[in-house]
């Protein structure tokens, strides 16, 4: 399925549907230059229809621009991870396999990669992630993310009943997962004087009025009436019921893409299926969202 718009006389956009239930891709249009109210809603709303939508051949735009796009689509927050920001720019952090960990060792990424939306430890979470190919491998490294709207449309009535006004407490990282976890994740935590933020397992979408499922399993604490080790493993069988194939698409960069997800509907993991002596570096920028219900 195809759809275009009308841009500027000097721009036409087209945006093609990837498959029915997640993904569109954008063409024919430059993000270095402005872009009409029309335009920018029509992006806007193709993120929310498609759950995830990456606008391609954007491999000109400096931080500022960069920026400045990703504006259009909302407020940016900050990222909680502080530690690589570009430089000038401390709204859009760098997501690169070469950088050292704390102890100047090359980080090890990928090792506990699972499926989850972003900051549910945070009362407002981001209802956009943003992420903007700077250097790409060969082959691999996609970004995977599932439509959790179809996937919880999808769930037997049984089990809808059964998570119907269940609750999650989410904290930096998961006291089953602490073996495992970034050591420096877990010092975070265990100095920590927050209480776990609780939110919706359910979470209603404030545009359209959907349901999904959304949490992020590593930072969930607990859900309702279940243990730390007993939600891990439920989290787990929603995981794998929702994210059948055809809810899901993988996205394989290409330098200068701009994906967007809709985080109020969707979970999403790294790849790291690739050649990790070649580079891939992303920005990550955020646009702040409501509180969920």
């Amino acid at each position: 399925m195809n759809a275009s718009a009308s841009l500027s006389p000097a721009q036409s956009i087209r945006i093609d549907k990837v498959k029915e239930h997640i993904g569109a891709i954008v063409t024919g249009i430059d993000l270095a230059r402005p872009l009409d109210g029309a335009t920018r809603k029509a992006l806007y709303d193709a993120v929310v229809e498609n759950v995830v939508l990456v606008i391609r051949g954007q491999d000109h735009l400096t931080p500022g621009q960069l920026q400045a796009a990703a504006e259009m689509f909302g407020e940016l927050m900050e990222d909680q991870n502080r530690r690589y920001l570009v430089d000038g720019f401390p709204l859009i952090s760098v997501l690169d396999n070469h950088h050292l960990d704390s102890k100047g060792q090359p980080a090890k990424v990928g090792a506990n990669a699972t499926w989850h939306t972003d900051h549910t430890n945070q009362e407002l979470p981001p209802k956009f992630t943003m992420l903007y190919a700077v250097a790409v491998p060969d082959r691999g490294g996609g970004t995977a993310v599932c439509n959790a709207r179809a996937g919880y449309e999808a769930l037997p009535d049984e089990l809808k009943r059964r998570i119907d006004g269940a609750r999650t407490e989410n904290t930096l990282i998961s006291s089953a997962r602490m073996k495992t976890a970034n050591p420096d994740i877990v010092k975070a935590q265990r100095e920590s004087t927050r209480p776990p933020t609780v939110h919706p397992l359910v979470r209603t979408h404030p545009e359209t009025g959907t349901k999904a499922l959304w949490f992020h399993k590593a930072k969930t604490e607990r859900v309702s009436g279940l243990s730390p080790e007993e939600t891990q493993e439920f989290l787990q069988e929603l995981t794998d019921r929702i994210t059948q194939p055809q809810y899901c698409y993988t996205h394989e960069y290409r330098k200068g893409d701009l994906l967007i997800i809709d985080d109020r509907a969707s979970l999403h993991k790294a790849g790291f299926d690739y050649d990790h002596s070649q580079h891939r570096r992303l920005y990550r920028m955020l646009v702040r969202g409501d509180r969920p219900y």
